[in-house]
């Protein structure tokens, strides 16, 4: 039976190589992105190639009306359940500016979306036993936990900024690995190396454009992450929680203080409250 994989960020890099590789498996899939235009030229290039109608949704994710709409189409036709959510949009914008929702644009995308899409989507994943897998980062490991600024504001710097939202990836999932431990629900996020991604190149000035593609000159191609998502998918409840390169992968102790995850956790609650 084919699997349903709803994949955020889908229009390029990592999200775009692993739509393709799963579309070429079978697979059902729907790509979610806020880039209409690359989202039906993609469309187009896959139907061209796979001579398959793959489905895609338009959402920004600094707007949580739009995740709404593209949350609600997905609850209206896919009622029978939902196996796989890669939540894999991120930004890293060259300054702090905020979302019209009245949030940090980093916290808002990079972890306030991701939470969002995931919870609203949890009663459709689990009626297949289904998986959340999320795209992380090793930059976790740079970022310290602060309870009195979690939204990342004060001194603000972009990369600061983006270290601390994947440690919130990591310790959300952990939060709800705890949380949903009996409901056959399964929790995992990915290290996915250093990528040659546009994400280090969007919005940004020129000087950060050209550090990020001499930092990322002798990374992965996105089409060498996949295996590490697709052994994900396929396989049955691995216990460990962060991977790298298809194993288990060591990530920052911090991240396992269950005091710090249930603060995330609850703020996370509170700040989605208008919209859950």
């Amino acid at each position: 039976m084919k699997k349903i994989i709803v994949i955020t960020g889908m229009t390029s890099g990592i999200g775009k190589a692993l739509a393709e590789h799963f579309v070429n498996k079978g697979e059902t899939v729907i790509g979610v992105s806020r880039n209409e235009k690359r989202l039906s030229d993609f469309k187009t290039y896959i139907k061209s190639k796979y001579q398959v109608d793959m489905e895609t949704l338009t959402a920004d994710f600094t707007s949580f009306d739009a995740m709404t709409k593209a949350i609600n189409h997905l609850k209206l036709n896919y009622s029978k359940g939902i196996d796989v959510l890669i939540n894999n949009a991120a930004i890293v914008p060259k300054k702090k500016k905020y979302t019209e929702d009245g949030f940090e644009s980093q916290y808002q995308v990079n972890h306030l979306a991701v939470a969002y899409f995931t919870l609203e989507l949890l009663d459709l994943i689990k009626l297949k036993k289904g998986y959340v897998v999320t795209t992380g980062s090793d930059a976790h490991a740079r970022a310290k936990f602060d309870p009195d600024d979690i939204e990342s504001t004060a001194r603000y710097h972009p990369f600061r900024s983006y270290c601390r939202t994947k440690l919130y990836n990591l310790m959300f999932n952990l939060a709800l690995r705890r949380k949903y431990q009996n409901s056959h629900l399964h929790f995992y996020t990915v290290h996915p190396g250093r990528v040659k991604t546009e994400i280090g190149t969007k919005d940004t000035s020129l000087l950060y454009k050209l550090f990020w593609k001499f930092f990322t000159r002798n990374g992965f191609k996105p089409e060498e992450t996949i295996g590490t998502y697709d052994f994900l998918v396929y396989q049955k409840n691995h216990p460990a929680a962060y991977f790298y390169l298809r194993k288990a992968h060591n990530y920052l102790l911090i991240a396992d203080r269950e005091d710090y995850q249930d603060i995330l956790y609850e703020k996370t609650l509170k700040d989605l409250k208008p919209w859950l």
